[in-house]
């Protein structure tokens, strides 16, 4: 469980940062750059843990290939 609170904290700062960067960037009219597949993954990452959460698994059991 302690592993879920962790990355969904981490993940929900990176994404966090990111919105409030893209509001900034279309406010000040710049270019916002940004790596769509590594905010997919970010993506992916913060809805398996906030899932480990709501139903109280680990998250190597919702991944068993990451021990």
């Amino acid at each position: 469980m302690q592993v879920n609170y962790l990355i969904l904290i981490f993940t929900g700062i990176y994404l966090l940062a990111t919105s409030l960067y893209y509001r900034h960037a279309k406010r000040k009219g710049i270019v916002f750059r940004y790596r769509p597949l590594m905010l997919i993954i970010v993506t992916f990452l913060f809805i398996l843990a906030l899932f480990g959460l709501l139903t109280g698994k680990a998250y190597s059991e919702i991944l068993p290939f990451i021990r």
